[in-house]
């Protein structure tokens, strides 16, 4: 009876120790907002999902393996919150997908995952109206098509900070998918320093398509700086396609915390060539605020307004007015 009670004991113990390294966390967002969207003098009111963060749920865990080697793990799903619908194109985790390792040596994520390029992308946006659907880049930056921002068959690599300074690297394996118009592979690196309140970067896509004249490549140079009463953002971005596009790119934000609110502003412009030749030119502005509730949960209000015109003609070839008022909530 003694040896079985030591063993049941033993058991118990060696379990609990087994919870305390492993962790899964049940994460989301549910962003839902009602306004009005005006597209090429087209005004339709909506009920909208995603408008200032998607809305999401998700799974995320780790396992620490001893040595300072730990499993990681994440799952996640958007979805639109004003119907019910999710996924995409039959994806059960459209936003996330991917398993890896990570330790003194950096970290490894095997799966459908930001590109690395993202990462420094998003930083330039960060305090331009929050990196939202209000963030003029959404509608200024229209030549060349946007990036993919989370290849499918990835491998990432991210290094230790290294007294500041850390580097990436993405790889989409080629796995010649349809359709035709599908990025068949994506690499993509970044070099990035972070100091204080000071965050620094430059991220390069490049991405190989199955239809060669689509093939194209980015580049970005992203800063911010938290200067306390203000939060700035900006970057620099080129884009160009082997058709011949060319787009010149830049963005700027500002964010200001007047304790529960938050408010900011943001401005973008872009100039598209076609062969050497100016086709178009994108500009847009925005500004909002969120009010926070609690830690968890928010209300906002937001507009963006800016359109893309010929330059030779003087033409609107694409004019968008968007605003709402909604509120976001963090599980």
């Amino acid at each position: 009876m003694k040896k079985s009670l030591i063993a049941l004991a033993v058991l118990a113990a060696t379990t609990g120790a087994a919870m305390a390294q492993s962790n899964v966390t049940l994460y989301g967002r549910i962003d839902t907002s009602i306004g009005s969207e005006k597209l090429n003098g087209v005004s339709t009111s909506k009920l909208f999902s995603g408008n200032l963060t998607t809305s999401r749920y998700g799974f995320r865990g780790t396992e620490d393996l001893g040595g300072g080697l730990k499993a990681n793990f994440a799952l996640e799903n958007g979805f639109n919150s004003d119907d019910g619908t999710t996924g995409t194109n039959g994806s059960a985790f459209n936003r996330q997908s991917w398993v890896g390792l990570s330790g003194g040596f950096g970290a490894v994520k095997l799966g459908k995952t930001d590109s690395v390029f993202k990462d420094v992308y998003d930083l330039g946006v960060a305090n331009n109206l929050f990196d939202s659907e209000f963030t003029p880049v959404k509608i200024a930056y229209a030549g060349v098509s946007s990036f993919s921002s989370r290849p499918e068959n990835q491998l990432r690599y991210e290094t230790p900070n290294m007294g500041g300074f850390s580097a990436g690297l993405t790889y989409a394996l080629d796995e010649n998918v349809a359709p035709a118009t599908a990025n068949s592979e994506v690499t993509a690196f970044n070099l990035r320093y972070r100091a204080g309140p000071l965050d620094v970067g430059l991220g390069y896509q490049e991405q190989d398509n199955v239809t060669a004249t689509l093939d194209r490549e980015y580049t970005v140079l992203s800063a911010g700086y938290d200067f306390g009463v203000v939060r700035l953002s900006g970057q620099i971005h080129n884009a160009k396609q082997r058709s011949g596009l060319k787009d010149s790119d830049y963005a700027i934000g500002v964010a200001m915390p007047l304790g529960a609110f938050t408010v900011s502003a943001g401005y973008a412009s872009s100039t598209t060539k076609t062969s050497g030749v100016k086709t178009a030119d994108g500009e847009a502005f925005a500004f909002g605020a969120t009010y926070a509730l609690s830690k968890r949960t928010s209300l906002y209000g937001a507009y963006l307004d800016g359109d893309v015109k010929n330059p030779s003609t003087g033409a609107t070839t694409t004019d968008r007015k968007l605003y709402s008022m909604g509120v976001v909530h963090n599980f």
